[in-house]
């Protein structure tokens, strides 16, 4: 693979943001298991030699989605043992990292993170032919993804290991009540913008919840996203998606100021008008639409696969807790006129990323690489940071199973509970191999993200890499797109104000993004 240059601005490391360490996916979505961990084995050190070794030390940052750190967990415990280290668990923040706190190993969620992090001479650079050689069996799968090394490589150099997601359990469809579909006399579940029109209109005016009250919208939104903004399933079924760079006509343009997107947001603004749209859109966020759906506020929900598209799935098992007598089924998004399909995080996963200082510690890299392998291929190592122990923290699904879905047991259930054990705060995700995932991936959840999933129909051209003006422009630019559209969908002011968006947009430092845009698309994306 080439490696080609990639010149940042000063003003990138403005770009670290609370969001910078949240965003991103979940760590392996399809949790990979080991029938073999037994509770009573403890693991060895490779070698006599090791054994006999001091022990490396190694600052590691937690999970960035673990709520704290936890000291001497019983996962800890065994890194150390097995690899011959002593672990110092941290939490990484933005403002750790400017004390100058800055960990040997830990993970990002975006590539505008790497680059700011990297801006200010936090990270180490990585040889790719080290990769290859320290990560082999991993840089077999990744290679196929080689465009994501594009997205961390920045003045000629590689400077964060990406990640990859192959079966994307994240990915959004429709959540609807069929309770409710059947109670308005609806008998077919929606697959068109139309079918879906005259869905929520009958949610919001037959009274679905047959209480007798005027009570019941069709659905909301989520205005405060960080990244875009809500009903990405709507605005997916006019061919955009706001703030996400596409490709049209060899061009690369932003959604949030394409043509298609007016015509979305007037479909918005009238079922608005007419009482279809929950008026508290602008403060909804994911987790409230849910607890709407469990309060029967509302009928249809944009939701992950993973949580609503399985009988057993998170979302569809706390609506029956709550309503017994409620029934959801799932389905696609809605067909409109620029096809289907919602906002698309594509193959791009998370990053691992290295201390600066570790790059003058040849003993401490040679140790990161050795675990980097191991949590990538082996399986023990892997299943004991993600699931922990089988038979105490885990156990397949089906019973005597030797690959396939797995389970959480009781006491362990809540991620806070396998926390305090360790499991997962040491975990570095989606970076195992694609023949580990395949083996002990959930066939019914694969299944399903065949069936419902839209990708790639609606994903960023250039990988939701960083342009060298992000940090200048970006946050205030989504910020403009998100008081305009929640403006004129409420109907505070008129839907030609768009086009005054548009030029406010362009001024605001849009033209200066979509210049750098299409460099970077002409160097390092176009086929």
């Amino acid at each position: 693979m080439q490696f080609r240059r990639n010149k940042l601005s000063n003003a990138l490391m403005a770009a670290i943001v609370a969001v910078g360490l949240l965003a991103g996916c979940s760590s392996n979505a399809n949790d990979t298991t080991n029938h073999t961990n037994n509770p009573n084995v403890s693991p060895n050190p490779s070698s006599t030699d090791e054994a006999a070794a001091e022990p490396v030390e190694i600052t590691w940052g937690i999970h960035f989605q673990a709520a704290g750190v936890v000291e001497n967990s019983q996962v800890q415990k065994w890194l150390e043992e097995k690899f011959n280290v002593k672990i110092k668990p941290v939490k990484v923040t933005d403002a750790s990292i400017a004390s100058g706190d800055i960990p040997d190993i830990f993970m990002l969620g975006d590539p505008a993170n790497v680059a700011a992090y990297q801006n200010q001479g936090v990270l180490m650079s990585i040889d790719p032919n080290m990769l290859k050689e320290k990560m082999p069996e991993y840089y077999t799968d990744i290679e196929k993804n080689s465009k994501l090394f594009q997205t961390v490589t920045f003045n000629n150099e590689l400077w964060a290991i990406p990640m990859f997601i192959d079966l994307k359990p994240y990915d959004l469809a429709m959540l609807w009540r069929k309770d409710w579909l059947d109670q308005v006399g609806i008998t077919k579940v929606p697959e068109t913008l139309d079918e879906f029109e005259q869905a929520v209109y009958a949610f919001a005016q037959k009274d679905p919840d047959n209480n007798g009250q005027k009570d019941t919208y069709g659905l909301t939104g989520t205005a405060t996203s960080t990244w875009s903004s809500g009903f990405y399933s709507i605005f997916g079924a006019f061919g955009v998606e706001p703030t996400m760079w596409h490709e049209k006509n060899g061009e690369i343009v932003n959604g949030s100021v394409m043509p298609e997107t007016k015509e979305a947001l007037a479909k918005l603004r009238q079922w608005y008008a007419d009482g279809v749209i929950d008026p508290e859109f602008i403060t909804d966020t994911q987790d409230s639409y849910r607890k709407k759906l469990y309060n029967n506020r509302i009928g249809v929900i944009e939701e992950q696969i993973a949580k609503g598209a399985l009988p057993e799935s998170g979302t569809v098992t706390e609506m029956k807790s709550l309503n017994p007598e409620s029934e959801l089924v799932f389905a696609k998004n809605p067909v409109g006129p620029g096809g289907d399909g919602s906002w698309d995080w594509g193959v791009k996963s998370n990053f691992v990323v290295i201390g600066n200082k570790v790059k003058d510690q040849p003993e401490k890299l040679a140790k990161l690489f050795e675990i980097l392998r191991a949590q990538s291929s082996d399986e023990e190592t892997i299943n004991m940071t993600t699931l922990g122990l089988k038979g105490t923290h885990w156990d397949f699904v089906e019973s005597g199973a030797i690959s396939g879905a797995t389970k959480f047991l009781s006491s362990f259930e809540k991620q806070e509970q396998r926390d305090q054990e360790g499991i997962r705060l040491f975990s570095l995700g989606n970076i195992t191999t694609q023949a580990y995932r395949q083996k002990y991936s959930n066939p019914k959840l694969n299944e399903a993200i065949g069936t419902y999933s839209s990708a790639p129909g609606h994903t960023d051209a250039l990988l939701f890499s960083a342009l060298p003006s992000d940090g200048k422009y970006k946050s205030d630019l989504t910020s403009l797109m998100q008081k305009y559209f929640a403006q004129i969908i409420s109907g505070e002011i008129a839907l030609e104000e768009f086009d005054k968006f548009v030029t406010e947009w362009k001024a605001r430092g849009g033209d200066e993004l979509t210049k750098e845009a299409n460099e970077m698309y002409q160097a390092q994306f176009k086929k």
